[in-house]
């Protein structure tokens, strides 16, 4: 696996962002995280506008459940609230649970998280990257 995907990159493909299309059909693998699922439809399900709610429902179905995922092992947790909470005290970025459960999650596969939240995971020792940027330079070359 060579990317795990944060909520914040899932959005953008929600939004129709064109890096994450053109990323997203790169000859990467990747995958997400069962928690970042639910992170993603809290998100959807809090929306006022149905329209928009629909739209966030119809690209969960339609993409984000064809994603494979990964599940988080009760060790996990431990280590998130390690790395996380270190990441806080040193001033070095301010990681949530979510964020540490993601970045656990990558440590233990191997695999890099692809986000625009690079400082917080940077800031947990987690390997990271926005892909969104690589694609969009990719395609001004």
């Amino acid at each position: 696996m060579n990317w795990i995907i944060d909520t914040d990159i899932l959005i953008e493909g929600e939004r129709g962002n064109p890096a994450f299309a053109a990323w997203s059909q790169s000859p990467d693998e990747f995958a997400t995280a069962d928690i970042i699922r639910a992170e993603f439809l809290i998100g959807v399900h809090t929306v006022e506008d149905a329209a928009k709610r629909r739209r966030g429902e119809e690209f969960y179905r339609n993409r984000i459940s064809r994603i494979a995922s990964l599940a988080n092992e009760s060790a996990d947790y431990e280590i998130a609230a390690r790395i996380a909470g270190e990441a806080r005290r040193l001033g070095k970025g301010s990681p949530g649970l979510v964020d540490g459960l993601l970045a656990a999650l990558a440590l233990r596969t191997g695999a890099k998280v692809a986000t625009q939240n690079v400082k917080d995971f940077t800031a947990m020792g987690c390997p990271c990257e926005n892909p969104l940027k690589i694609s969009a330079r990719r395609e001004a070359d």
